[in-house]
């Protein structure tokens, strides 16, 4: 009943009929924290926007093997073409018209800050930019911190959908979190009894940092936002959301990165991978899914905004 009242609240301010603005549920607690969360997002944007200019048109600025070099610089691409843009528009809605999608997208790009820069900050050679890799991963980190402590996650949630798709979308978030302690897990394992190392075209110090952080960081955040969200939790909901709009972006740096290494004739890299392609897109209507509004049995949509 709550979350009904919430929602209908909610939906009264969208119509223009209900209740004085300074009595609507926001989605977003105003105060320090909040105000804290919107200036470190922009300290993101703009270390996002440098750093992959500076990685795409400064030659030599990264000091690594051609693997990595096509890798990064794929990751520079997606960032500035895709993420750049997203998480700025992101902060203009939640500023002026807040919604459930454009909080969740700034949540969940702002997990793509955390994920993706701790891998030039820590797995990365040191670099004319080490400072800006370490700066956008500190900043996304403590962003995400600040942003998810001033979430009203019962008025978001309310813009999510429910109901059967909500729970297909659930099992996905779940089993794509299990299988990668599935996969890593068990390569892991083989190597702790045989000491056989994964192959692969990175070297085992990198293949080392990606298990770490799949198994560390990615992984429990696709398998608890599944369960949550199975389970009806209004964080399950605003949390997977996020979650699958920051997998559908890492997963197309993936495909951008295996293409320029196939440019550059690395192994058996190529711009057309399955897993990528099929990840990206999976993920992507996942997103789509929970942020399409509300089933006609569950609860309106999300509010216009939050003021």
């Amino acid at each position: 009943m709550a979350a009904q009242h919430v929602a209908g609240r909610v939906e009264d301010k969208v119509r223009g009929t209900g209740p004085p603005p300074g009595v609507v549920v926001a989605l977003l607690r105003a105060g320090p924290r909040l105000t804290a969360a919107r200036v470190l997002s922009l300290v993101v944007l703009a270390l996002m926007l440098v750093q992959s200019l500076l990685g795409l048109f400064v030659p030599g600025l990264y000091p690594e093997q051609a693997w990595a070099i096509a890798a990064l610089r794929g990751n520079d691409l997606v960032t500035l073409v895709v993420v750049v843009p997203a998480l700025a528009l992101s902060l203009y809605l939640s500023a002026t018209r807040a919604s459930a999608t454009s909080v969740a997208i700034w949540l969940g790009l702002l997990f793509y800050g955390i994920y993706n820069y701790a891998y030039y900050a820590f797995g990365a050679a040191f670099s004319d930019v080490f400072l800006l890799h370490v700066a956008a991963f500190s900043a996304s980190t403590y962003a995400l911190i600040m942003l998810g402590s001033s979430l009203q996650v019962e008025a978001v949630a309310a813009g999510i959908r429910t109901g059967p798709a909500a729970r297909w979308v659930a099992v996905f978030t779940t089993l794509l979190g299990a299988g990668l302690i599935a996969a890593w897990g068990t390569l892991s394992v083989r190597f702790a009894v045989t000491g056989r190392l994964p192959v692969d075209v990175m070297p085992p110090p990198a293949i080392h940092l990606v298990y770490a952080l799949d198994l560390g960081v990615l992984a429990p955040a696709f398998v608890v936002s599944g369960v949550l969200l199975w389970l009806g939790r209004p964080w399950g909901a605003a949390l997977a959301a996020a979650a699958n709009v920051s997998a559908a972006a890492y997963l197309l740096v993936l495909e951008v990165g295996g293409g320029f290494q196939s440019n550059a004739g690395i192994g058996t890299a190529t711009w057309a991978s399955a897993p990528a392609i099929g990840g990206t897109v999976l993920c992507l209507l996942a997103a789509v899914t929970l942020l399409g509004g509300k089933d006609r049995a569950g609860a309106p949509r999300a509010p216009a905004g939050t003021h």
